[in-house]
C-alpha cells in the first residue's frame, strides 16, 4: 500500500503523536468518546436486545463491553494495535496490513504501530473496523448497525430542510422549467456541499443540529466566501455540458457519487443524483457507499434504503422524489454500491493496484464526485502538504476519470489554495489552524481535467 516512500519527507502523514494537531486531540478525546458513546448505547438497550434475540445476546453484550473497556484503555494508553479475533470478509487483508507497517514504520520495534504514533488515517480505519469486530464476533448481534440511531435522528431532525431543498430541485427540474443550468448546478452541488457539515464522527454521534440551522439551499447561496476552491463553472465548461450536449447520442453515460454521510447529507445526494438525470447529463448515477458501519455517520445500503423509504415524512415533494429514485433503482439509473476499497485504510492512489476492478470500472464513468473529508483525506494520502501544492500532485497519480471534491474542512491537510487565498487565511488566522477543522470552509475541487490556466 505504498507504506514508505519518497513522499514522506515532501509531505509526511498525519499523525496522532504531535500534541496540538487536531490529529492529536482526536485520538486523545474524540476515539474515547466515540467508543464510550457505544458503550452506553448497548447497556441502554441491553433489556430490549435480550427480548429481541434472546439470552445468547446477554453474553454477547458482555464480551463486546469488555472489548470496548480494553479498547477504551489502550486508545488512552497508547498500546499497540492488535489483530482482529474474527477473519470477516477483509480481515486476511488487515494483517497483512499491519504486518507490512510494522515492518516498514521501524523494522526492530513492532510495537511502534501505536494509536497515536500510526498513520493517522489508517489508524482511524482500524478503529472503526475493530468496532465492527467486536459485533461481528457475536452470535446474535453480528448483523447490529450500531450507528443507525444517530443516523436516522439526524434525518428526522431536518425534515423542513430536505423538504425545501426537493421543493428546489422539483422546480429546477420540471419540464417547463427555464434552462438555467449553470444557476441550478451551482444551487444543486453546493447544497451537498454544504450538507457535508453535519458529520458525527466530529462529534461523537451526538445530536449536532446546529450545524444545520440553516437548509443546505440557503446556504449554498450565503456561504460562498466560505469556499476556498471553487471549480464548479469549470467542471460545467469541460465536463457537465459536453456530457449533456451529448453530440454522440451516447446511451451509457455514467456519473459516480462517493457518498459521506447518512441523514441529510444524504437526501442532498440522492437530489444531485436525480438533477443529473433529470436534466440530461447522465443516463445512470452511481452511488458507492460503505459495506459495514463506518466513521459513526457513513452510508450502508440500509441507510440508503432506508432513507428513501422515509423520504415521505418530510413532505409532499419529498414523497414525489422517493418514489421517483425508486423507479429509478428498478430501471437500474440509480446503483448503490459498496466495494470493500471504500473501508480499507489505503489512499487513492493505491486503487489501481489495491482494487483493479473497482479501478476499472471508475475508467468509465464521466465523472467522481467525492464526498466529504475521509474522501478527501484519502485523495491526497492524509499528508501535511504545503498549502500551494497543486492538486494534481497531491493526488499522485489518481485520474481514472475527471474527479471532483466536494468537501467542508475538518482535518488538517489540503491542497490547491492559490496564493490570495492563504493571504486572505494568513491575515484573518494568523498561525491558527482552526480553519482547517471547524467545518467551516469548503472547497469544490476539480482534478482530472487540464487546470483553467492551460
Amino acid at each position: 500500500m505504498g507504506i514508505v516512500d519518497e513522499f514522506d519527507h515532501v509531505a509526511p502523514r498525519l499523525r496522532g503523536k504531535k500534541e496540538g494537531t487536531f490529529a492529536y486531540f482526536t485520538v486523545r478525546d474524540r476515539w474515547p468518546k466515540i467508543v464510550t458513546s457505544l458503550v452506553d448505547q448497548l447497556t441502554r438497550k441491553r433489556d430490549a436486545l435480550i427480548e429481541k434475540h434472546g439470552e445468547d445476546a446477554s453474553a454477547d453484550i458482555a464480551d463486546i463491553l469488555e472489548k470496548f473497556s480494553r479498547l477504551r484503555y489502550e486508545i488512552m494508553t497508547d498500546k499497540p494495535l492488535i489483530n482482529f479475533p474474527e477473519s470477516g470478509p477483509d480481515g486476511k487483508m488487515w494483517h497483512d496490513w499491519m504486518e507490512e507497517l510494522k515492518t516498514a514504520v521501524m523494522p526492530n520495534d513492532v510495537e511502534e504501530l501505536t494509536y497515536f504514533k500510526g498513520p493517522w488515517l489508517f489508524v482511524e480505519c482500524y478503529l472503526y473496523r475493530f468496532i465492527y469486530s467486536a459485533f461481528l464476533a457475536t452470535k446474535k448481534l453480528a448483523d447490529m448497525d450500531y450507528f443507525e440511531d444517530s443516523k436516522r435522528k439526524n434525518f428526522l431532525d431536518h425534515l423542513d430542510q430536505v423538504e425545501e431543498g426537493v421543493a428546489f430541485l422539483m422546480k429546477i427540474t420540471a419540464k417547463d422549467s427555464p434552462a438555467h443550468e449553470m444557476f441550478g448546478i451551482h444551487q444543486i452541488m453546493k447544497s451537498s456541499l454544504w450538507g457535508n457539515r453535519a458529520d458525527m464522527s466530529l462529534t461523537g454521534g451526538d445530536d449536532h443540529t446546529m450545524f444545520q440551522k440553516m437548509s443546505s439551499i440557503a446556504a449554498s447561496v450565503q456561504l460562498k466566501d466560505y469556499i476556498l476552491i471553487d471549480d464548479v463553472n469549470w467542471l460545467m465548461v469541460k465536463v457537465l455540458a459536453p456530457l449533456q450536449a451529448n453530440p454522440q447520442k451516447l446511451k451509457n453515460r455514467r456519473i459516480d457519487i462517493v457518498l459521506d454521510n447518512a441523514g441529510v447529507e444524504l437526501c442532498a445526494d440522492l437530489m444531485m443524483a436525480e438533477f443529473f438525470l433529470a436534466r440530461g447529463f447522465a443516463d445512470k448515477v452511481v452511488l458507492h457507499g460503505k459495506a459495514i458501519p463506518w466513521f459513526v455517520s457513513d452510508t450502508t445500503e440500509n441507510d440508503f434504503n432506508w432513507t428513501v423509504d422515509s423520504l415521505h415524512l418530510a413532505g409532499q415533494q419529498s414523497a414525489k422524489l422517493g418514489e421517483q429514485i425508486k423507479k429509478r433503482v428498478e430501471k437500474r439509473e440509480i446503483i448503490y454500491k459498496a466495494d470493500l476499497f471504500w473501508i480499507s485504510p489505503h489512499p487513492y492512489c493505491d486503487m489501481q493496484e489495491k482494487a483493479p476492478e473497482l479501478y476499472e470500472e471508475l475508467t468509465t464513468s464521466s465523472l467522481v464526485i467525492f464526498k466529504g473529508d475521509l474522501n478527501y483525506r484519502k485523495l491526497v494520502g492524509d499528508r501535511d502538504w504545503d498549502l500551494n501544492t497543486s492538486f494534481k500532485k497531491a493526488v499522485r497519480g489518481f485520474d481514472p476519470c475527471p474527479i471532483l471534491a466536494l468537501r467542508t474542512l475538518k482535518a488538517e491537510t489540503i491542497a490547491g489554495l492559490t496564493d490570495e487565498v492563504l493571504n486572505i487565511l494568513l491575515e484573518k488566522f494568523d498561525e491558527d489552524n482552526s480553519w482547517m477543522t471547524s467545518g467551516e470552509y469548503a472547497v469544490c475541487q476539480l482534478g482530472g481535467v487540464p487546470p483553467i490556466e492551460e
